[in-house]
This record gives structure tokens, C-alpha cells and sequence, in this order.
């Protein structure tokens, strides 16, 4: 699998095919990972949001695209961009070097109001997809998200057990991600952006 295009990878991870995707993933992270390194300057948090984007590929792999070149490198680079701004934008986050932060936030500038619109957009969106929810995925869902009460709280509370929680929390996070899939790269990062922040 290693002689084939990201396209043809791509293809091939659709139907559910998991040596393609782990071939797609030893192809790309040592690139990406030096990237987001280079910019955060925590190895462990570097590999963290390594991991998240190949993991949001999986989840969202009906919705990924390669460019011109039959690659996907210019979708994962601009991914690692979105969340090495998510993460300086949490709390406690040091920043190691102002000046490749401020690089980065140039390389989205001059995109800043559709991202801005785009964002608006999606909320809006989120918030009326979690209202047609029914009550078992949305009342456990929106306790998480929120009030910030742990699984074993919410548990307690609905007087069910934890995995059915987790079970019906999960189940809320993937029928959003269907109900709000979109073709562009921008709006599936935003996507990931928001859902990845509702299920803390």
C-alpha cells in the first residue's frame, strides 16, 4: 500500500479499510508532528494534537479531500494550524515562542471573518441539531457539556450507569458529526474544533 496516492488511501479508508489508514498515518505524522512541535515546543502535547487530527481524519473521513497533487498533506498542515491555536487559546498555556504563534495566526488572517462567519454559522447549526435530539442523547449531552459534570455525576443523577452515559454521550457526538458534515476543509476543522470542545 505504500506505492499508492493518498487519494487512492483515501478511497480505500472510506470503505473502512484500517491498514490504508495506518499506511496514511506513517506517511504523514513524522512531517506533521515536527511541524506542531516546532510550534508548541511540548513533545507530549505535539503528539497529542497529532493524534486528535488523525483520529478527526478517521471520524471524518467521508468528508476528507486531497488537492491537486492527489495528497493530503495540505488538509492535515492546516488542521495543525486550527489546534495549535485552539491550544494556546486554553487556559494556563505558555507560550514558547511568540513569534511562531504570531506566524501562524498570519497564515489564517487574512481569512478571519469567513472563519469568524463560518464559526457563527456552525454553532448555530450545532445548537439546533442538539434541540432534535431525542431526550436519552440530548439530556446527558448537554449536562456534559453544559455544567462540566463528570460521567459518574450525570450517571447518578439520570439513575443509569456510566456506560450508558459514555454509550449515549458518544452516540450524541456521532449523529452530530453526520448531521453537520460538509465538503470543505474549513468547516470540517471548525466542526472538530467545536464537537472535540463539547465533549470535554
Amino acid at each position: 500500500m505504500e506505492k499508492l496516492s493518498d487519494q487512492r488511501l483515501l478511497d480505500l479508508i472510506r470503505t473502512g479499510n484500517h491498514p490504508a489508514f495506518t499506511t496514511l498515518v506513517n506517511r504523514h505524522w513524522e512531517a506533521l508532528y515536527r511541524y506542531t512541535c516546532s510550534r508548541i515546543r511540548q513533545e507530549a502535547d505535539a503528539v497529542d494534537i497529532v493524534q486528535e487530527i488523525f483520529i478527526s481524519c478517521w471520524n471524518n473521513r467521508d468528508t476528507l479531500y486531497t488537492d491537486a497533487n492527489d495528497s493530503l498533506a495540505s488538509w492535515l498542515f492546516k488542521a495543525a494550524r486550527y489546534c495549535i491555536i485552539d491550544h494556546y487559546s486554553r487556559p494556563h498555556t505558555t507560550i514558547y515562542n511568540e513569534a511562531l504563534l504570531e506566524a501562524t495566526l498570519q497564515e489564517l488572517a487574512d481569512n478571519a471573518t469567513t472563519v469568524q462567519l463560518e464559526f457563527k454559522e456552525l454553532q448555530q447549526r450545532l445548537e439546533a441539531e442538539i434541540a432534535l435530539l431525542p431526550d436519552r442523547l440530548r439530556i446527558p449531552y448537554r449536562m456534559s457539556r453544559d455544567t462540566g459534570l463528570r460521567l459518574r455525576e450525570i450517571a447518578e443523577q439520570l439513575s443509569l450507569s456510566e456506560q450508558t452515559v459514555k454509550n449515549n454521550i458518544s452516540a450524541a457526538l456521532q449523529h452530530l458529526r453526520m448531521r453537520l458534515q460538509h465538503d470543505d476543509a474549513l468547516s470540517v476543522l471548525l466542526l472538530m474544533i467545536l464537537l472535540q470542545s463539547h465533549s470535554h
